[in-house]
């Protein structure tokens, strides 16, 4: 990592004085295509400038990263409450794209402005892992890490869009999830996860295809691929915003939450801490389809083995039992 510093002392923000206790870090990009760092530090490093103050620029073109206020300065780059909690850090943008309105743009030269992004996105991950780190931040906590978009949205932030609108506009394929991801790893070396047991069918929504990892995490293994439109059984839901998805005869896979709408939710199933009496016996004039059923991952009992033939289905377990059928039937 490549960290300079370039302090705005002339700037009112920096001169105010005013600390915080750093409890999270916001991503933000610049907004307009200026990839040199140097251009805002030298026009926000001014008495006048009263707009906007954050605590560092990640340059475009070779990924130095200029520290403009201590980080336990309070800055002015969220718009909001972030400001008296989060250290803001700005991404700039390639030369090579012309915003045509709000946070739509064009692109002149795609492979440099990709590469400009990967710069940024780079050093910013390395930046990120780094101030975790020095203020024992856990990257994977809620509302630690977040996009000005998603402080937006968290209602600590203004209104903007960005990073994502450049992620998204240029192709990358990079998310905050992602992101919070990629930095963990560069903190701690290993992802580890935690799950929590879930019963949703969700529906892929991709422009190409969809990579089944063997891991929640970008860079894992890929087992397999799911098509725009895809069906899935989640049977779990990680921390880092990725599902766990069964695949009838063939275990388990990982794939990632930003590309699932949940259509049908139904919380795990509870197991009593007793002794239950299985009622896994069918009636005369349902054996065969029971027997069936069960063979062909249909139907499945709880972690007792219990069937429980007799218990009433609601709508959302009939539509599982379908979804189930037809799986099998495609196989």
């Amino acid at each position: 990592m490549n960290l300079v510093q370039s302090f705005l002392t002339k700037n009112p923000c920096y001169t105010s004085g005013r600390k915080i206790t750093v409890k999270g870090l916001m991503l933000h990009s610049v907004g307009c295509p200026q990839p040199s760092a140097q251009v805002f530090i030298k026009n926000w490093n001014n008495a006048s400038f009263k707009s906007a103050c954050v605590h560092g620029f990640i340059d475009a073109n070779d990924g130095t990263i200029y520290q403009t206020l201590p980080w336990n300065h309070r800055g002015w780059h969220g718009g909001g409450s972030s400001n008296n909690t989060h250290i803001g850090v700005e991404m700039c943008e390639p030369a090579c794209i012309k915003y045509i309105g709000g946070s739509s743009f064009t692109c002149s030269d795609m492979a440099k402005a990709k590469a400009c992004a990967k710069k940024t996105y780079d050093a910013a991950v390395e930046l990120f892992a780094f101030l975790c780190k020095e203020y024992n931040l856990n990257p994977l906590g809620d509302g630690v890490i977040v996009s000005h978009k998603e402080g937006c949205a968290r209602g600590i932030a203004s209104n903007h869009g960005d990073p994502e609108h450049l992620w998204n506009g240029l192709g990358m394929g990079y998310t905050m999830n992602g992101f919070r991801n990629d930095v963990y790893k560069a903190l701690n070396g290993k992802f580890e996860w935690t799950e929590t047991t879930v019963s949703y069918i969700g529906t892929i929504h991709v422009s190409n295809t969809l990579n089944i990892r063997k891991e929640p995490v970008v860079g894992a293994e890929i087992i397999g691929k799911h098509a725009n439109g895809d069906t899935v059984e989640i049977v779990a839901e990680t921390n880092n915003g990725w599902y766990r998805v069964e695949y009838p005869g063939a275990g388990t896979g990982y794939i990632s939450g930003d590309y699932v709408s949940v259509v049908n939710k139904m919380p795990a199933q509870i197991v009593e801490d007793t002794e239950t009496i299985k009622d896994n016996t069918p009636d005369a004039w349902a054996a065969e389809a029971v027997n069936y059923a069960v063979k062909n991952g249909i139907l499945y009992g709880d972690e007792n083995g219990n069937y429980k033939l007799h218990n009433d289905c609601t709508r959302q377990e009939m539509l599982v039992f379908l979804y189930r059928a037809y799986k099998a039937i495609k196989k």
